[in-house]
């Protein structure tokens, strides 16, 4: 009855877990995690730090049907509590592993893209990781670009180049793709006229999207000519 206590269980589950075996955990453990799963956030919490290592513990069947559950971590007793978000940001990073591509995209693809717009920087930094590892198609390209590339707020727009940086560094999408479908958005930014947008274009371009390009030659002459010519630019007008 005393939430101390059943958080420290919380914290502890996925331990209990791996020693039991499978078997004994959907009999017996899986019932007690659902109810800390609507527990006080001092109990949630323990749940959510490693959601990933019990998930991993269960049969793809029963880990499925938590994908319907994993939004109601976006809701905490204490709106303030940002932390909250950034942990569960963390273990969607590790979480993503465990289902399809369908399920990331139709579960985990909007919380992600929530997260990235969040009003705390230490969540939305993490979050744009989180948006740059699963190469979800088409339909996610353009729902970047309109979402970030033509967000009317200066963080949006910024938080586009990061993620196109994150989306190259990590080998989420092949580069010719990348050049086809996000690089002109990224490059359309390097004239944005918030000075925060511009470096970050520029340190894409220069660390990421330009040394892929030379070093793999899957970026076309005129593609990557295109990002030089961003790159100086940028570059002149911030020595300016």
């Amino acid at each position: 009855l005393q939430w101390k206590v059943r958080r420290t269980l919380a914290f502890s589950i996925h331990d209990l877990a791996l020693i039991l075996g499978d078997q004994l955990t959907a009999a017996d453990l899986v019932p007690i995690f659902n109810g800390f799963l609507k527990d006080l956030d001092e109990v949630r919490i323990g749940v959510l730090k490693h959601l990933y290592d019990f998930l991993k513990l269960l049969h793809a069947e029963n880990r499925r049907e938590y994908l319907y559950q994993l939004q109601e971590f976006m809701v905490t007793d204490n709106s303030r509590n940002w932390r909250f978000r950034y942990q569960l940001a963390e273990q969607l990073i590790l979480i993503m592993e465990l289902y399809s591509h369908d399920d990331v995209y139709n579960y985990l693809r909007q919380i992600a893209l929530t997260l990235c717009s969040d009003k705390v920087s230490e969540v939305r930094w993490i979050s744009y990781q989180l948006v740059g590892m699963p190469f979800l198609g088409l339909n996610f390209s353009n729902e970047l670009i309109v979402r970030f590339c033509h967000c009317p707020k200066w963080v949006g727009r910024q938080a586009f180049a990061f993620i196109c940086q994150a989306i190259v560094e990590e080998d989420c999408m092949p580069m010719d793709q990348f050049a086809q479908h996000l690089l002109p958005s990224l490059l359309s930014l390097s004239l944005d006229p918030v000075a925060n947008v511009r470096v970050l274009v520029a340190k894409a371009l220069r660390q990421s999207v330009m040394e892929k390009g030379k070093d793999w030659a899957l970026l076309s002459t005129q593609e990557y000519g295109s990002c030089m010519r961003c790159f100086m630019l940028l570059r002149k007008s911030r020595m300016e």
